[in-house]
C-alpha cells in the first residue's frame, strides 16, 4: 500500500476541517435568513394589525362634555340621547358636566381635545352668540358639526305665588313698576340671557335681569323656590316646576304653540314680537376625520330618530330634529344674521 505523506495528510485534514466550517457557516447563514425573514414577516403582520384596530372605530369609550349644569336642557336632551346611541356604537358614551361662561367653557375646552372622534360636546345656539358679543374670538366653524337633534324655543315662567296669571298682565305690572321684577337668566352671552333682552325691548319693560352661570337650570330652580320672580329659559327646564305647580309658564318665544303646552301662547299671540330659539347639536374637534364623523351621524341619528326619543323631547316642550354637519353649518351661519339684528 502506497503511505501518504505526511505532509499530504496535513494538507487533507486541513481541507476536511475548512470545509465543515465553511458547509456551518453557510448552515448558520441560511437559519439567520429565515429567523430574519420571519421575524420581519411577523413585524409586518403585528403592524398590519395595529394599523387596523388603529382604524376600527371606535374602539374604546366616546366622552361628551356637556358645558351645562345638571338637569339643564342640554344636560337632559343628551343623556337621553346618548345611552340610545351606545348600541349602534358598540362602546359607551359618558356624558360630563363642564359648566362655566354659558357654554363658552366647555366649547374650549373641546378644542384642546385630539381630533380623533373620541371626545365630542353638545352645543346650543351659543356657539354664534358668544362670538357675536366678543366673549369668545371663535364660532362653529372652530369645529366639525356630527349632528343637530334639538330645538327649543325661549319660554317666561314665573312663581306661582306672585299672582300673574297671564303674559299681558305681567308686562303691565313690569312696565309700572321698572327694574322691580327679577328675572333669572343665564350667563352674559347665554341664550336666554339674549332672549330676557330681546322681549325686554319687545314689551318695552325693564327687569332687574340676574344671570346665572351653568345654563338655565340654576334660575329656574331659584324662581320655583321664590328667591326671584321670574326666569327665562327653556319649556323643557321649566316643565318639571310647572308639573309640581312652582312655576306658571306664561308664553313662549316661539312661531307656534307647543304641543306639549297647547294652553300657553306664544309672546307673538299676546302682541309682543319677539321670537328666540336655541339649536343643539354634537360637535367635535377641527379635523376629525371624515369617516368618524360619519360613523358618529350613522349612530346618533338612529338615536334621534327612535320613538322613545322623539316622545321624550315631544312630551317636554322641547322640538325634535335629526340634521347633518353640513346642514348645521349653514343653519348657524343663518342664526349669525339674526341674532346680529338681536343683540344690537
Amino acid at each position: 500500500m502506497k503511505m501518504v505523506s505526511k505532509k499530504k495528510m496535513t494538507l487533507l485534514v486541513a481541507l476536511v476541517m475548512a470545509i465543515l466550517i465553511l458547509s456551518f457557516v453557510l448552515t448558520g447563514c441560511g437559519q439567520n435568513t429565515a429567523d430574519e425573514k420571519g421575524s420581519e414577516n411577523g413585524a409586518q403582520e403585528s403592524e398590519k394589525n395595529d394599523t387596523a384596530s388603529k382604524e376600527k372605530f371606535p374602539n374604546k369609550p366616546i366622552t361628551v362634555i356637556c358645558p351645562y349644569s345638571a338637569g339643564g336642557g342640554s344636560d337632559q336632551t343628551i343623556r337621553m340621547l346618548a345611552p340610545l346611541a351606545e348600541k349602534y356604537l358598540g362602546v359607551p358614551v359618558n356624558v360630563v358636566n363642564m359648566p362655566g361662561g354659558s357654554g363658552s367653557a366647555g366649547y374650549a375646552e373641546l378644542r384642546k381635545r385630539k381630533a380623533d372622534g373620541y371626545t365630542l360636546s353638545t352645543t346650543t345656539s351659543t356657539i354664534v352668540t358668544h362670538k357675536l358679543l366678543g366673549n369668545l374670538d371663535f364660532n362653529h366653524h372652530a369645529f366639525d358639526i356630527v349632528i343637530g337633534y334639538n330645538f327649543s324655543p325661549a319660554a317666561v315662567g314665573v312663581n306661582a305665588e306672585r299672582g300673574w296669571d297671564d303674559l299681558k298682565e305681567f308686562a303691565e305690572y313690569s312696565k309700572e313698576h321698572p327694574d322691580e321684577v327679577s328675572m333669572g337668566t343665564t350667563a352674559v352671552g347665554g341664550i336666554w340671557n339674549v332672549a330676557t333682552h330681546a322681549a325686554q325691548n319687545a314689551m318695552d319693560v325693564e327687569w332687574n335681569v340676574i344671570p346665572a352661570g351653568g345654563g338655565g337650570a340654576k334660575p329656574v330652580i331659584q324662581a320655583a323656590a321664590g328667591k326671584i320672580d321670574a326666569v327665562t329659559a327653556s319649556p323643557l327646564e321649566i316643565y318639571t316646576q310647572q308639573e309640581a305647580g312652582k312655576l306658571k309658564l306664561l308664553g313662549v318665544m316661539a312661531d307656534e304653540r307647543l304641543d306639549a303646552f297647547p294652553d300657553i301662547p306664544t309672546f307673538k299671540e299676546m302682541g309682543f314680537d319677539v321670537s328666540v330659539t336655541t339649536t343643539r347639536a354634537l360637535i367635535a374637534p377641527k379635523g376629525t376625520p371624515k369617516e368618524r364623523i360619519e360613523i358618529l351621524y350613522e349612530a346618533f341619528a338612529k338615536a334621534a330618530n327612535s320613538e322613545k326619543y322623539k316622545e321624550y323631547v315631544k312630551s317636554k316642550g322641547s322640538g325634535w330634529m335629526c340634521e347633518n354637519g353640513e346642514y348645521m353649518m349653514d343653519y348657524y351661519d343663518k342664526q349669525v344674521e339674526v341674532f346680529e339684528k338681536i343683540i344690537k
